[in-house]
């Protein structure tokens, strides 16, 4: 409704003449007739006088249409925080049994095998990267493998460092020389090829952590 019709209709609403509305407000019966027809707009001190005389606010007067709904407050975001994962991973129960076997081996070697002692350090020393290393676990074990190997096994195999070589000369030699087939031979040549193996596997393996580890700090937006 425009302002003009809403006037008439209060004034009609409580049954008010033209002239007792024009007498109210201090004004001429014309000027309350041009108001109605839209000829003309009160002044302000008017239409305050006006909304009081109606018990209406002066915006329900003169505003046109509905009252706009205020906008909707913004809905609060939800932030989901990822919890870390509880409990040991499969490394780390590997390590946990590789822990408990070396414990359970030397309180057998000292109870009666000094040689199980050995072993239980063995199983130790390869336990502890699966518990504690974040990165690389298992890299890590296999170069202590390796090392333990050279510390324990070296003499029985050969006098290269990392004894795939002396492996292959004593397996070459096992074949052609029936004299030397004797089970300490058959040991060394398997603990040779092995420990060999193993270390050009574990050769390429860190060759390949230590390039990526390289590129992600050189580029690292391209993670």
């Amino acid at each position: 409704m425009t302002l003009a019709e809403k006037i008439l209709s209060l004034r009609t609403e409580r049954g008010m003449s033209q002239d007792g509305l024009a007498e109210k407000l201090e004004v001429s019966r014309q000027s309350v007739s041009k108001w109605e027809t839209g000829q003309s707009t009160p002044d302000l001190d008017k239409i305050i006088r006006l909304a009081d005389l109606f018990g209406v606010s002066v915006d329900e007067l003169v505003r046109e249409g509905e009252r706009p709904q205020p906008p909707e407050p913004p809905r609060p975001r939800m932030v989901y925080v990822e919890r870390e994962k509880q409990g040991l991973t499969a490394v780390q129960k590997t390590g946990v049994v590789l822990e408990i076997t070396g414990a359970a081996l030397a309180i057998i070697g000292i109870m009666g095998v000094p040689l199980l002692v050995f072993a239980a350090v063995a199983f130790v020393i390869l336990g502890l990267p699966l518990l504690l290393a974040k990165k690389h676990p298992l890299l890590i074990m296999g170069w202590l493998a390796v090392a333990l190997s050279c510390l324990a096994l070296n003499p029985y195999t050969s006098v290269s460092p990392w004894g795939l070589v002396g492996g292959l000369w004593r397996l070459y030699a096992f074949i052609k020389i029936p004299e030397i087939r004797y089970p300490s031979t058959v040991f060394a040549i398997a603990v040779g090829i092995v420990r060999g193996l193993l270390t050009l596997i574990l050769l390429v393996f860190t060759g390949r952590a230590c390039g990526k580890a390289w590129k992600d700090k050189r580029f690292p937006e391209k993670k």
